[in-house]
């Protein structure tokens, strides 16, 4: 495990890299931006200075690295706030939202995807399979536009159709305004996790030792739980990772229909101000949190399979 806690030092490294280098991709003198379209040379030569911008670009790159150590992501452009209280803001009403998502892509995909592979060919089996397909052709922005128009506006109106309510609030009021974006945010991982789960488990039910097990008479249910579930996780785990990305980009659309002022929606905002502090606090936070899933992901492979702990 010591080894690949190491592994990640030079990800970070190399994150650090991609993100520094959005001052160089961007366009426009960021100088510029941030004295104002008004004014003189002379001013923007001086806002060059404060910033560093005058600097070489190595030694630009370790004093960044040297202040995202010390929790200083610089200052937004657009509302001259530290990006790292911004994001301390936004970043809970994102990550409640895709917590809630995941937790319910693991909840329904794993028991779903088990009984269609238990139950294989059957009636279920393309029912679920046809629901998969469909939830995998419907982007997240059109099945949102569908939940509010069914749930929150023309139909039982259940739902707030826009707004967000901290968990401070009150757990029901949260789930009032989460569970229409959490379902959103799911739907593209919940139908491609079952059909994971389902891929799976009708290998793990196809080995060897499962077929000795069953003429040894033991029970299906045995087969399944004890026998075939460990080595069919394995797989499931790996794409789940995966979709961490996934739930993040499907956030940022999401958040924008509902309304939610998040983490995605100051990652578009902050595009379209031409914020680059912002802009480069955002992607360093999504790629911290994708390397730590990553990360969490590797490791509980040696749990699942104590082989690959002591390979």
């Amino acid at each position: 495990m010591a080894s690949r806690l190491l592994t990640v030092v030079p990800m970070l490294l190399i994150l650090t890299v991609i993100v520094f280098l959005l001052v160089e991709i961007s366009p426009g003198d960021p100088a510029a931006i941030i004295a104002g379209a008004d004014a003189s040379p002379e001013a923007i030569e001086a806002v060059r200075q404060r910033l560093g911008l005058d600097q070489p670009v190595w030694q630009q790159y370790l004093s960044y690295v040297w202040n995202v150590l010390h929790g200083d992501l610089g200052t937004s452009f657009a509302t001259n706030e530290p990006v790292t209280e911004v994001i301390a803001r936004r970043l809970p009403r994102t990550l409640s939202i895709g917590l809630f998502a995941m937790l319910m892509v693991v909840i329904l995909s794993i028991p779903l995807g088990i009984l269609a592979a238990v139950k294989r060919n059957s009636v279920y089996d393309r029912l679920l399979t046809g629901t998969s397909v469909f939830l995998l052709a419907v982007p997240p922005f059109v099945l949102a536009a569908i939940l509010v128009k069914w749930f929150a506006l023309d139909g039982f109106q259940i739902f707030p159709p826009t707004g967000y309510a901290p968990m401070s609030e009150g757990l029901g009021e949260w789930l009032l305004y989460a569970t229409l974006p959490a379902i959103a945010v799911a739907s593209i991982s919940l139908a491609e996790l079952t059909r994971q789960a389902r891929g799976a488990m009708i290998d793990a039910l196809e080995q060897d030792y499962i077929r000795t097990a069953r003429a040894k008479g033991l029970s299906k249910m045995m087969l399944v739980c004890k026998h075939a579930a460990k080595n069919a996780a394995i797989p499931y785990v790996t794409v789940l990772g995966l979709n961490v990305g996934r739930v993040v980009g499907a956030a940022v659309i999401v958040e924008a229909i509902f309304n939610i002022q998040g983490f995605g929606q100051l990652g578009v905002t902050a595009v379209i101000n031409r914020d680059i502090p912002t802009m480069q606090g955002v992607v360093l936070v999504s790629g911290v949190i994708v390397l730590l899933v990553t990360l969490l992901v590797d490791i509980s492979y040696g749990y699942l399979n104590p082989r690959i702990r002591n390979t």
